[in-house]
């Protein structure tokens, strides 16, 4: 079995793929955010060792066991790369002011967690 999300005809659609079958599925950018989600969380829960109850894995704490900084610089882009735990990657784009203001507010939240554990 395969899957991928693709652009059809200007809208979403997931296509699976069992065997020699394809089934195109339409689908809205708000379900391709929750799909999204989904497999990340899922891929989260089972690196833990974790065994959710049976039914939907719709979101779960995603944390992140490294990150890196970068720059895009045609668009003058801040980015953050964050690796995943169970191996996931996620790329984050920031507007300069967007992530000034994000790594300040990261940096103080730390430092209130750590003054709290001492």
């Amino acid at each position: 079995m395969s899957y991928a999300v693709e652009v059809a005809e200007g809208a979403l659609r997931l296509r699976i793929q069992v065997g020699t079958k394809s089934i195109p599925i339409a689908i809205t950018p708000e379900q391709a955010g929750e799909l999204g989600t989904a497999l990340v969380g899922a891929c989260v829960l089972h690196a833990e060792g974790r065994a959710p109850a049976p039914g939907p894995i719709l979101r779960s704490d995603l944390p992140v066991i490294g990150w890196r900084t970068g720059v895009i610089r045609e668009h003058a882009l801040a980015v953050l790369l964050l690796d995943i735990l169970g191996g996931p990657e996620i790329a984050l784009q920031f507007q300069p002011a967007v992530a000034i203001s994000c790594g300040r507010s990261l940096l103080e939240t730390g430092k209130t967690l750590q003054t709290s554990t001492r």
